[in-house]
């Protein structure tokens, strides 16, 4: 039996945020869609979504519509439509992967992790919050850098656009982003751990 896989890119959606670091889920998110030739997304009220199998698995991409800070409202209507009513403490939840922004992490680098708190994140936090549970995968895009110290405050970092010279080194990163979601899709997060350790 196909069993289902849900993939969250968290972003804000409008062409003013197209390019923000916040909105590395987003990016990460129609980089993977590209690669494995997903049909175009479908607007519901509260996210858009494409679906298709891969690796004999019925993969849902969604893009949450509802803003950062309440992107668990989205998550959790999309379970909810697609059947997974609430996440049990025993269940590793390895069918529900989380694509965000770090800004705990250097740009350029990525951490794949299971449970834990939100720490700073709004988005992940509302998550958390929505879903009553820690239990799901989350893969950590950072965007930490030097530009950073140019903002009185995190918040305005994290709005504003990458650089020209992140730009640039973008595509290199999102293609171990694919291959670290391809990889947990068709053999599982501990494969994937082990595959990719942090860089």
């Amino acid at each position: 039996m196909t069993s289902d896989v849900f993939i969250f890119g968290l972003g804000n959606p409008g062409q003013e945020y197209s390019f923000s670091r916040h909105n590395f889920g987003f990016i990460a998110l129609d980089s993977f869609s590209k690669e494995c030739d997903f049909p175009a997304f479908s607007h519901k009220k509260k996210y858009l979504i494409s679906n298709k199998a891969v690796s004999d698995k019925n993969v849902y991409l969604i893009k949450p519509l509802t803003y950062m800070n309440l992107s668990g409202k989205a998550v959790k209507e999309a379970l909810n439509k697609h059947g997974i009513f609430k996440i049990s403490d025993n269940n590793s939840a390895s069918n529900i992967i989380l694509i965000h922004d770090d800004l705990d992490l250097g740009f350029g680098s990525y951490k794949i992790k299971f449970g834990g708190s939100g720490g700073s994140h709004n988005g992940v936090n509302s998550v958390i919050n929505s879903l009553q549970s820690k239990n799901f995968i989350r893969v950590k895009l950072g965007i930490n850098s030097s530009d950073r110290a140019k903002f009185d405050y995190g918040a305005d970092y994290v709005l504003s656009n990458f650089s020209k010279e992140e730009i640039k080194k973008i595509p290199d990163i999102l293609k171990i982003i694919n291959e670290i979601l391809s990889v947990i899709i068709s053999d599982g997060l501990t494969k994937a751990m082990n595959t990719f350790s942090r860089k």
